[in-house]
């Protein structure tokens, strides 16, 4: 029995495993498409790694949007968000991915927060901004800031980081400088002037001249005088820096950090350098100064007086009145440029050796102590110039009084009230309104005089005949007297006789030479005085008699030749030529030799 075996290529092939047949062709096929998968997903997440990277995408979640507005326009606006809020490193770089992928999940499902927290790393900042370490200092405003000794060293016993300056958003400005912040550190519990609330320590003095008034003021004079900054500049103001318990509650609600609101190195260790709290979610505001431009009349009445308003303040005080340049009849207001500037009570009311600050007095050295002691001049012709005619007025005021007995007049009230209040104020709080309120008190009372029948009388002292800038601090110069060449010498003779004008016999300050007090050239004195009769030398030149030269032949006794040679001064001298000269032969007359 034979049977025919079937051929191999007849043969049954056993089935895959599971009852499926895969062939080469079919692997293939998976394979490519598995591939295909791959890279389509890595595509996708290297497109949704960059996507998330990009700033618009943060921008697109509503809550974002406020700190997407303040980055653009910043001036980070060309740096991307996660160059800053990545710090360096790869896991740092996969952990913050994952994060905007979290958010992305969250925002989605709805289960985000509204309060989004961030924190900005150091070295975040420092990969860009390294070389702000080595530089030094540099300006911010009128501010010279040093980087280096905020960062590298411990500030009040704090570690600082870039952040506890430079805010993640404020007023619309991305990571700018939060200057509440500076002086938050630099005054809350220090004395103004002192430690870190030194005013040198940021700024530097302008040396610029300022416009103030009728005054020029060279700014470069605080330094080369030692003048106090507080003299002129109001102190800080508006809260103590200090945190309410109650704002922990805002953050915290655990009683054990509750327990922590006393331990002020802990607090600022985990607020300040552990992680980025902004010292103003804490601490109430501090205001560097009085903000000149937005005062009230009374609110920069207080802040002239401080310390003063104990007595100066209660009722009407003459004193402020003179200094603001308010509260005369018939004046217009005129504030003292000092008081313009922010002068406080204290910058000329200095305390003395053996004075208690409450009696505090002013006088020339205070003048001198900030302007030189050249005011010292200044000072005094102020004061003696308000007194002399303050003195002469009431003299004629109280005169008209009793002329006119019982009768009443409203102008001669005026003029009493102007009166008083340069005498109770003392005139050289402000000189131009002293003078001014003397002025308007004459004519209220010549008024006062003429409607009861009696005769105008004449003002009691001299006034200038003309306007001259030199007057802005020499006001009163005209009724001064003075010596010169050992005579007593009177301005009145010159300003108002005279008619001259000050640069007549006076250099200006800039031209004369050190020591100069009037000019003796053609221009001066010899341009009067000398186109006089040679009779008329001793009129200005008396003391020469006293006075005792060297020549060749030993000292020249003046008075031997003028008194006991009986010779007259245009012997020797030739007052045709400035200035006058020896003549060559003068000597010759008696002296062989």
């Amino acid at each position: 029995m034979s049977a025919e075996s079937p051929t191999s290529a007849e043969s049954p092939q056993p089935p895959g495993r599971g009852g499926v047949h895969l062939s080469a062709r079919h692997i293939r096929t998976a394979g490519f498409a598995f591939a295909l998968l791959l890279a389509v997903g890595l595509v996708g997440m290297l497109t949704a790694v960059e996507i998330t990277s990009r700033p618009q995408f943060c921008g697109s979640c509503h809550i974002m949007k406020p700190y997407y507005s303040s980055w653009k326009h910043s001036a980070h606006n060309a740096v991307a968000c996660v160059d800053c809020h990545i710090p360096p490193g790869v896991t740092a770089e996969i952990r913050k991915k994952y994060e905007a992928l979290s958010m992305v999940v969250r925002y989605f499902t709805g289960t985000y927060g509204t309060k989004p927290w961030t924190e900005v790393d150091d070295a975040a900042c420092l990969k860009c901004h390294e070389r702000r370490l080595l530089v030094g200092q540099v300006q911010f405003g009128t501010i010279q800031f040093d980087h280096t000794a905020h960062l590298s060293d411990m500030r009040r016993g704090k570690k600082l980081r870039c952040t506890s300056c430079h805010s993640q958003i404020v007023q619309g400005s991305h990571i700018a400088v939060t200057s509440s912040t500076c002086i938050l550190c630099h005054f809350k519990g220090q004395e103004p002037g002192t430690g870190t609330a030194r005013c040198t320590l940021c700024h530097r003095v302008p040396e610029k001249t300022y416009k103030i008034g009728k005054l020029d003021f060279n700014h470069a004079d605080v330094a080369r005088f030692g003048m106090d900054c507080l003299s002129c500049h109001g102190r800080p103001k508006g809260g103590d820096g200090e945190v309410a318990r109650e704002r922990c509650n805002a953050c915290h609600n655990q009683p054990a950090r509750l327990e922590k609101y006393g331990d002020t190195v802990l607090l600022h260790q985990k607020h300040v350098s552990e992680h980025k709290v902004d010292c103003m979610y804490c601490h109430t505001k501090i205001e560097h100064a009085e903000p000149v431009k937005a005062e009230t009349a009374t609110a920069r009445i207080q802040a002239a007086a401080t310390g003063c308003t104990s007595c100066h303040v209660a009722g009407h005080s003459p004193q402020l009145a003179l200094y603001t340049g308010t509260g005369g009849r018939g004046v217009p207001p005129m504030p003292s440029p000092m008081y313009q500037a922010g002068v406080r009570c204290e910058g000329c009311h200095i305390a003395l050796p053996g004075h208690q600050a409450a009696v505090n007095v002013a006088s020339d050295v205070s003048c001198m102590s900030c302007h030189g002691a050249h005011y010292r001049t200044i000072y005094q012709g102020w004061k003696e110039g308000a007194a002399r005619r303050s003195e002469a007025l009431r003299r004629q005021v109280d005169e008209t009084a009793r002329a006119l007995g019982a009768r009443e007049s409203t102008s001669l009230a005026d003029a009493k009230v102007n009166l008083d209040m340069v005498e109770k104020g003392h005139g050289v709080h402000n000189i131009d309104y002293t003078y001014a309120l003397l002025r308007q008190a004459h004519v209220d009372m010549n008024k006062a005089r003429q409607g009861s029948g009696l005769s105008a009388l004449p003002v009691p002292w001299v006034e200038p005949p003309y306007d001259s800038p030199c007057l802005v601090c020499h006001t009163g110069i005209e009724s001064q007297k003075g010596t010169m060449f050992g005579r007593l010498f009177a301005h009145d003779r010159h300003v108002a006789g005279a008619k001259l004008d000050c640069a007549t016999c006076h250099r200006t300050h800039e031209q004369r030479a050190k020591g100069e007090v009037v000019r003796f050239d053609a221009s001066g004195c010899e341009s009067c005085h000398h186109k006089k009769p040679q009779a008329e030398c001793m009129t200005c030149h008396a003391a020469v008699r006293t006075h005792k030269v060297k020549s060749y032949r030993g000292e020249f006794d003046h008075a031997m030749h003028i008194d006991e040679q009986e010779k007259k001064c245009a012997d020797c001298h030739d007052a045709s030529v400035s200035p006058p000269a020896l003549k060559k032969d003068g000597c010759k007359e008696c002296h062989d030799d």
